[in-house]
């Protein structure tokens, strides 16, 4: 059986620009994901955070080019955003991540009950299971 996660918007642009800031163990997932070692879902909100981010000018990634290899990639899988994500999305206490693609991202991990590849300290100190 092969070992699946959910990743946070910031780990895939990191990876996907090579940052620093992308600790080793978050780099060797993706690494792995790209040699059919494991599954890294990529929620549907994740995307757009993604595209709004490539708009702004916030990030340099080709977002056409990006989706053309997702569609690709047998071991990257988008997740859309459901109704039972939604309904996750309720036990994420607002006080705690007010940020509403931040409780998507979460909910979709609480959702899916795969572990979420992110550095936010906000999404580790709710409970979910995380990977840094």
């Amino acid at each position: 059986m092969v070992t699946s996660y959910i990743t946070d918007t910031h780990s895939l642009i990191w990876f996907m620009t090579n940052d620093a800031n992308l600790s080793n163990k978050a780099k060797n997932i993706f690494l792995k994901a790209d040699n059919a070692q494991v599954y890294i879902f990529i929620p549907c909100i994740v995307l757009f955070e993604l595209l709004y981010l490539t708009e702004k000018k916030k990030v340099t990634v080709n977002f056409g080019n990006f989706l053309t290899k997702l569609s690709l990639s047998k071991n990257y899988k988008i997740e859309p955003l459901c109704l039972p994500v939604i309904e996750k999305s309720r036990l994420i206490p607002r006080e705690k991540v007010a940020d509403p693609w931040d409780r998507l991202i979460a909910a979709t991990s609480m959702y899916l009950n795969l572990p979420l590849i992110t550095k936010d300290k906000k999404l580790q100190s709710i409970g979910l299971n995380t990977v840094w």
